[in-house]
Parts: structure tokens; C-alpha cells; sequence
């Protein structure tokens, strides 16, 4: 799989690009996309199809004259590996050339380091690959989502929850302990990828997704492509919330509960919270609102994304009755009459995390110029 994309011209590359951000295109979509000629598509195309990468779909009906045969990523050509990691579990998911989630499953961990993920991983790795009857050959690279920023070196700054995965080398770490290669990515941006891929990003070409997790984090997709900005860590927002104060992050939510004795120790204990903690998610909910509102309200005016979207690792139900209470109109109303950007909560869930992880060795091995972790 790997020997057939890195012998693609750039403008096949190109071409897998457009259909990776935008979904099946015609030849003729293609070509006003690309500025390439009909007939430079179609040539391109055809040897695509020939390398078994791309495949044309039943032609379109309703159309006048002889109808369009739109052109996909064929997603059996190839898969990718995401890893997404809390301090007491991971989860490890498939996804295949064309963007779709074959499987995830998640696994206890007795400390978040690259070592202890990849000795659970592998065996979790091998069991899936077995499961799905999957090739060795087809694996195009394997990613990991990590609560992290970088410097403009790549060194990773790691939230204070994972001391253990700070410092060079990190990406090294993972691929040791894994027995691959591996690309890491800070987890709001991966989850930013996962909703572009298979959520209500999809429906977007440019949008804003803020990731409540152990912080508050975000990531943004520009154009169809993820941004990370001149710095690499573009997107995130936890310096509006200072530590040493009640922040809307999910890791607050859990010590909010457990000061009122609630054996929330991380965040998949949310999935099945009991009836009774309910009253205080409600309030800490509004809270989180209250603090949210102003600061995203402001930031979507002055970048103006299609969507804002609100994610991480916080139940759907519980991200549903957040973006509920967000008012951007209380905020913005006041001063005109401009258009409001519209907020809405992922479907995804902490799914998006594992499938947008999975996707960045996907997006690398198609547009290898695109920067990763500060660095091209």
C-alpha cells in the first residue's frame, strides 16, 4: 500500500485529496477543483483505478445527457490504526482508505506512557486485524492522539495529568513500543479529523471544534484540510480558563463529582454515571456554559467557521445539554445584527479522537507536505 502511494504524481495526490475532504466526485467536478484539464482527469483517474486506489460509482440519475460516473476512494485498497489514550484506559479503532470506522475497542492501562499503551495495544492491534481478515501489506501507518501541544521543534508540552509522554521523541516512543512507525497528533485536532471524516464536520468546509477533555482544547479545519497554524497549535483555548479555577474541561466535571463523593476517576465512568449524580452535571453543565459563551462567541465571530462544534470526551448527552445552554446570541445580539455562527455537539462522542488519529497517517501518505506537530 505504501509502495503505491509514494509513487503518485502530485497531481494524483491532488486529485485523492479533493476526494478525501469532499466525498465522490465527478471528472468534472474534479476538474473545476483542481484547475486541471477534463482530459489530464480522466488520465489521472484511469491510472488511479488501475492502482486500485480510486473506484467509479453507479452513474447519477435524473441527469440530462449521458449521466456522471462519480469517483471514490476505494476504502478496501487500505486501513490505518488510531490510538486514543485517558490515564486509566485506551481505545485503539480502524479506519479504512476511504474514511470509514471498521472497529475500536477500548482496554485498561495501568499508566498512560507510550510503553504500557503499545504493550496492550499490539495485543488488541492483532485481534482486529484477525477479526476483519486484514493484510499486514495494507496498513498505511498508525496514529496516536495525545493530550499534548508542541513546540515549534515538535517537542511535545504535555497536560499535567501525563508528565510521562513530555519531552523529544515521543513519536519514537510509541513506534518502539508498538513495533511500527507511528505519527502522534494533540487529541483536540485528531478529534477536529474524526469529525470531518465521519461526523457532522462532514457537512462542513471550514469549522471550529472546541475538545473538552482533561483540558480545554479545539482544532480547526480549513478549506476541507486541518490547520494547525505557523506555531503548530492552532485552535486550542485553555488559556481563556487559568488552572487554580473552576474550567469548563471535562477533567473539572469529574473532580467536580468527586468532591461530592462520585468515584468519577475517568472519563468512561461518565458512560454509565449513576441517576443520582445527575442533578450535578446539570448544574455544572450551566456553569460550563456560562464560561463558554463569551470566549467562543467572540472567537467564531472573528474567524467565521461555517459551524462551531463541540466535542472531546464528555458523553453525548451530556455535550447535547451543553450546546444547548451556549448562547452566542446573548453575547453578540447587543452589538449588531451580523449572522451568528451556529453551535452544535458531535455525535462522535470520544469516538471522533480514535478515528481522526487513525486518519492523519492517511492525510500524511496522501499530501506528505501537509505540517505535522509544527513541522513539515
Amino acid at each position: 500500500m505504501q509502495k503505491a502511494l509514494e509513487t503518485l504524481t502530485a497531481g494524483s495526490r491532488l486529485l485523492l485529496d479533493m476526494l478525501w475532504r469532499n466525498g465522490p466526485l465527478s471528472r468534472a467536478q474534479l476538474a473545476g477543483l483542481t484547475g486541471f484539464t477534463r482530459a489530464a482527469v480522466t488520465h489521472m483517474a484511469d491510472d488511479l483505478i488501475g492502482r486500485g486506489l480510486l473506484l467509479e460509482q453507479p452513474a447519477e440519475k435524473g441527469r440530462r445527457g449521458q449521466p456522471a460516473r462519480p469517483l471514490a476512494l476505494r476504502g478496501a485498497m487500505g486501513y490505518a490504526i488510531g490510538i486514543n489514550f485517558s490515564t486509566t484506559y485506551a481505545e485503539v479503532g480502524f479506519v479504512d482508505f476511504a474514511g470509514k470506522l471498521l472497529d475500536r475497542a477500548a482496554f485498561a492501562i495501568p499508566a498512560p506512557t507510550p510503553e504500557q499503551i503499545g504493550m496492550r495495544a499490539v495485543a488488541e492491534i492483532e485481534r482486529l486485524i484477525k477479526r476483519h481478515g486484514l493484510a499486514r501489506a495494507q496498513l498505511i501507518g498508525l496514529g496516536v492522539a495525545v493530550p499534548t501541544d508542541f513546540n515549534t521543534q515538535g517537542v511535545a508540552i504535555a497536560h499535567r495529568f501525563f508528565p510521562e509522554i513530555a519531552g523529544p521523541g515521543l513519536a519514537g516512543r510509541f513506534s518502539a513500543s508498538l513495533g511500527m512507525p507511528v505519527v502522534v497528533e494533540n487529541d483536540g485536532r485528531s478529534a477536529a479529523i474524526g469529525e470531518r471524516l465521519l461526523g457532522i464536520g462532514s457537512a462542513y468546509r471550514t469549522f471550529m471544534l472546541v475538545h473538552l477533555g482533561h483540558g480545554v482544547g479545539g482544532g480547526l479545519v480549513i478549506d476541507g484540510a486541518p490547520f494547525r497554524g505557523a506555531l503548530g497549535n492552532a485552535g486550542i483555548l485553555g488559556q481563556y480558563y487559568p488552572y487554580g479555577q473552576p474550567r469548563p474541561s471535562g477533567t473539572d466535571l469529574l473532580e467536580t463529582l468527586q468532591a461530592d463523593g462520585f468515584p468519577a476517576t475517568d472519563f468512561d465512568w461518565l458512560e454509565n454515571a449513576p441517576e443520582a449524580c445527575r442533578p450535578l452535571v446539570e448544574s455544572w453543565v450551566q456553569r460550563a456554559a456560562a464560561q463558554l459563551s463569551p470566549e467562543l462567541a467572540r472567537i467564531s465571530r472573528f474567524f467565521g467557521p461555517e459551524a462551531v462544534i463541540l466535542a472531546g470526551r464528555l458523553p453525548p448527552a451530556t455535550l447535547g445539554a451543553l450546546a444547548a445552554a451556549i448562547d452566542f446570541s446573548a453575547i453578540l445580539r447587543p452589538l449588531d445584527e451580523l449572522p451568528i455562527t451556529p453551535l452544535r455537539a458531535s455525535e462522535l462522542g470520544a469516538a471522533a479522537g480514535v478515528i481522526g488519529a487513525a486518519a492523519v497517517p492517511i492525510l500524511n501518505a496522501l499530501m506528505p507536505g501537509i505540517p505535522v506537530n509544527g513541522k513539515s
